[in-house]
């Protein structure tokens, strides 16, 4: 019987890992004001947040079984987050520096570990200085000039006025499974293991 209830579970834990997680951003800001969704699916769940409407729905098999209303935190709250002094353990200087090489290759492993379904950005930006934002212009193009998707992200300088507006829609997917290897490829090098001793120590 213990012998079932293991495989069913490995079983279930094998599909979990193997189905893709779907995440979709559907965005736009015109004149200051933002609307759009996210939403991430996985197997029968789908979760999706309203960001005009700050509020997140969850739906199992494609009917609605809760909602989450997301509130503003009061200015007051909010200073006093500010206020409030949170000690933390210091980093050493060392940690810092040989723990660079392992961070920017984990993101980057994990960056490619999403396929790309649908990409389409399309950006209007100025900033007070008209050179700031030719600045900025040439960043962008230097950016993405050799990407694949660059056909897909557009972007229109304003030289006029400050302004930032934006139409985002992209759909990535990645499988769980598919992050496990850069993760524990970054949990066992030497570095990471040397400051996470450390950091325990202190």
């Amino acid at each position: 019987m213990i012998g079932v209830i293991i495989i069913i579970l490995f079983f279930l834990a094998l599909v979990m890992l193997l189905s893709p997680v779907t995440v979709s951003v559907n965005s736009t800001r015109v004149e200051g004001k933002i609307d759009g969704f996210f939403s991430m699916s996985w197997i029968i769940f789908l979760f999706r947040y309203t960001l005009k409407d700050r509020q997140t729905d969850i739906l199992v098999f494609g009917r609605k079984v809760a909602r989450l209303q997301h509130k503003e935190k009061h200015p007051m709250y909010v200073e006093k987050e500010k206020n409030r002094e949170i000690k933390k353990p210091m980093s050493h200087p060392g940690d810092i520096l040989s723990l660079s090489g392992p961070v920017l290759r984990l993101i980057k492993e994990l960056i490619y570990a999403f396929r790309l379904k649908y990409l389409d950005i399309g950006i209007t930006f100025g900033l007070k200085d008209p050179a700031h934002t030719g600045i900025i212009t040439g960043i962008l193009h230097s950016i993405f000039g050799y990407l694949r998707v660059r056909k897909n992200i557009r972007w229109t300088p304003d030289f006029t006025k400050p302004i930032l507006e934006w139409k985002m829609k992209a759909k990535v997917s990645i499988t769980p499974i598919s992050i496990i290897p850069p993760i524990v490829r970054f949990i066992s090098s030497r570095q990471v293991f040397r400051a996470g001793m450390r950091f325990i120590r202190d």
